[in-house]
């Protein structure tokens, strides 16, 4: 009796099994591969050069320059700017002096030599500077309505201060009103001016003994405002 019940049991099990699914893995999907991008590479944008500045030059304010500063003396911000072909000084304030400096090149012996219109006001003056310089001063040539004409030499006392010290005055008739050609030789010791195209009288420094500096153009105005004067051009050279 208890063989029969194995005997049935062991049958049971063998069918069990024959009908049981065979169990199949399910693959997985493919690995995708993910190829690295490349970089882009990025090739810098040029970068403008700008030409050297020039040493011996004319500049006739076509266009605003980059190579300019304008310096104005009692703390006056100066009204300077390219107008039609010239630079215009606009000069509001009485005893206001104004500079424009041509500061990318420094000189020791230079001419420089310029034109320039006075538009309004009887009372003032114009010139060029040689051998500026904001630690040491500079020298300055500059002429007046009534004919007479200065040598001086200026320095900053304090940031938009400057004081004025006469080195030579004299009077000459090749002045005119309205427009002028002015010019100043700074030569070793020797300073020469110009009045329209004329050479005056060379003064020899002994005081001040200023070597090397910047060039400029100079403007002021005295009782008589708005004094405003107009550089056609300027022009430097070797002396």
């Amino acid at each position: 009796m208890i063989f029969k019940r194995l005997l049935f049991l062991i049958v049971g099990l063998i069918l069990l099994s024959s009908c049981r699914p065979t169990a199949t893995s399910t693959p997985l999907p493919p690995t995708e591969t993910v190829m690295p991008t490349p970089e882009a590479t990025v090739t810098p944008a040029s970068t403008a050069t700008l030409p050297p500045a020039p040493r011996d030059f004319t500049e006739n304010f076509d266009a605003a320059s980059t190579y300019w500063s304008d310096l104005g003396t009692n703390n006056i911000l100066p009204d300077i700017q390219p107008q039609k072909g010239f630079l215009v000084f606009n000069l509001t304030q009485i005893n206001e002096w104004a500079d424009a400096v041509y500061n990318a090149q420094s000189y020791q012996d230079v001419r420089v030599d310029a034109q320039v219109e006075v538009r309004a006001g009887n009372d003032g003056a114009v010139g060029v500077v040689c051998r500026y310089s904001k630690a040491n001063g500079w020298y300055e040539f500059n002429i007046y309505a009534d004919q007479t004409y200065t040598l001086m030499y200026g320095q900053w006392l304090s940031p938009g201060i400057a004081r004025y010290t006469p080195l030579h005055r004299t009077s000459s008739e090749k002045i005119h009103m309205g427009t002028n050609q002015i010019g100043l030789i700074c030569q070793g010791n020797e300073l020469t001016p110009y009045i329209n195209n004329i050479r005056m009288i060379v003064y020899e420094d002994s005081k001040v003994g200023l070597k090397d500096g910047n060039i400029g153009l100079t403007a002021s105005s005295f009782t008589d405002v708005p004094f405003v004067a107009a550089f056609d051009w300027v022009k430097v050279s070797e002396p």
